[in-house]
């Protein structure tokens, strides 16, 4: 967590950033580096430039200055040694992570021997992990997932691979149900040694139990990888955001007096971070400390957007809503939640007649989540039937991790009892073959030795 600093002494982003000032902007943000204040700027387009915010000049990381950067967002004081990354590694596997190469990778010599990524493009830091962190992604994370470097990295495989083996296995255990359902059927009354073979018994008798959650958690998986594209986005669309915005943001709208106003409200607050919107056809500026978050005008500094005003700019949606419901949130409902509570409250709830719910920050004019009806749909079949995120389940702990640890066990061993099985299949078929292939050439000894007798 970055301290907190006094922001004054800068230039207007339009200013630094002057080649750039007719890109329409997806992110703007004042951050710093080493008390250094710093704006990363990131157009539609995807290009991400970091500049010095009090004199213009590009970012320039060395080691030093990574090990610096490192320290002061880790908090660790112990010794560290740098290696420069020409390559995704285990840990940042993601392709997102290819335009901040070279990365700056720290490894600190502390207990939890912690790395931390730093980025050459923008100096902020990308990843940071430890030891233990590390142990469990490769216990739990990265076969769960397939986030093995070689083929994460490589989007389309990974994401055609993911999806297949997911419609494969579902299908595998829905017919393995079945099979099991048809058996019992035959024979209800068997006692428990249906099978002579203590394996197949267990992978039975689990198998039937635990099937349907087995079934449910693969297809929920195979569902959460959106397979033909069934569900929209959750976010605006660019023809809603244009509509929110009121036109496109760029470094334009940002003139030298109203930058002024803005330095002049900000200037005896300390702040980490500053994040920059458009809305309605004005410059917003939400300033964060530890404590809070300040939500500035900067075309219009003593206005400050109206429910009123959200609800003009939804109704004007090219969809033709009409408003059906307005609520503040002040509690989490059952689509717009985190269990660790870690998505920020109070949100602003419009609903409208389309069956569709836009979710606003008040504190940055920006809608944070659009669920539609296949939106929830989505939500119960991946997060209900795959993490068991029921209301009355996932608030009730231990009783959800109770029922989600007996359910695990049930899969697992249904899985090892199923492997097992397989492997002494294989080494059936194996024997079986190496038999028949003596018995071939017993036979054709024996041709021979008939044939030498005749003669």
């Amino acid at each position: 967590m970055l301290p907190a600093y006094h922001i004054t002494n800068l230039l207007s982003p339009t200013t630094i950033f002057k080649e750039q000032a007719s890109d329409t902007i997806y992110s703007l943000s004042l951050s710093h580096q080493l008390k250094h204040p710093v704006y990363h700027l990131t157009s539609h387009r995807g290009k991400v430039i970091s500049k010095y915010a009090d004199n213009g000049e590009s970012i320039n990381i060395n080691k030093e200055k990574a090990i610096s950067i490192a320290k002061e967002n880790s908090k660790i004081t112990e010794k560290g040694t740098v290696h420069i990354l020409t390559e995704l590694d285990q840990w940042i596997p993601r392709t997102r992570f290819l335009s901040h190469m070279p990365i700056y990778k720290v490894n600190f010599e502390n207990d939890d021997r912690t790395y931390v990524y730093i980025s050459s493009l923008t100096g902020k830091v990308l990843a940071i992990n430890t030891s233990t962190e590390r142990f469990w992604s490769w216990l739990g994370a990265i076969p769960h997932w397939i986030y093995f470097k070689d083929i994460r990295i490589h989007n389309a495989l990974w994401y055609q691979l993911i999806v297949w083996i997911s419609a494969l296995g579902f299908f595998m255990v829905l017919t393995g149900v079945f099979t099991g359902i048809v058996r019992y059927k035959k024979k209800p009354k068997a006692n428990f040694k249906r099978f002579k073979n203590k394996w197949y018994n267990f992978h039975y008798y689990f198998g039937l139990f635990f099937g349907t959650f087995i079934c449910t958690w693969i297809f929920s998986g195979w569902m959460s990888m959106t397979p033909f594209s069934w569900t929209p986005s959750t976010s605006l669309s660019k023809t809603e955001l244009k509509c929110w915005q009121k036109g496109s943001f760029t470094l334009k709208n940002i003139h030298q007096e109203e930058w002024n106003n803005f330095l002049h409200q900000i200037s005896n607050s300390e702040f980490q971070e500053v994040n920059f919107s458009y809305f309605k056809g004005s410059v917003f500026s939400t300033a964060y400390n530890h404590k809070q978050e300040i939500l500035f005008n900067l075309s219009e500094p003593e206005v400050i957007p109206e429910t009123e005003d959200y609800i003009e700019i939804i109704e004007s949606f090219p969809r033709n809503n009409s408003i059906t419901k307005i609520t503040l949130l002040e509690t989490y409902d059952n689509y717009y939640y985190s269990r660790h509570n870690t998505k920020k409250l109070p949100v602003l709830r419009i609903d409208t007649n389309t069956e569709t719910s836009y979710y606003i920050d008040l504190e940055t004019t920006k809608i944070i989540y659009k669920c539609s009806t296949k939106n929830r749909i989505q939500r119960w079949i991946y997060h209900g039937l795959h993490s068991l995120d029921f209301p009355f389940l996932a608030w009730n702990r231990p009783l959800w991790d109770i029922l989600l640890i007996v359910l695990l066990i049930g899969g697992t061993v249904v899985c090892f009892t199923g492997t097992v099985m397989g492997v002494k299949f294989l080494k059936r078929k194996q024997r079986k073959k190496k038999h028949e292939k003596r018995n071939r050439k017993k036979q054709t000894k024996l041709k021979h030795i008939n044939s030498w007798e005749k003669m």
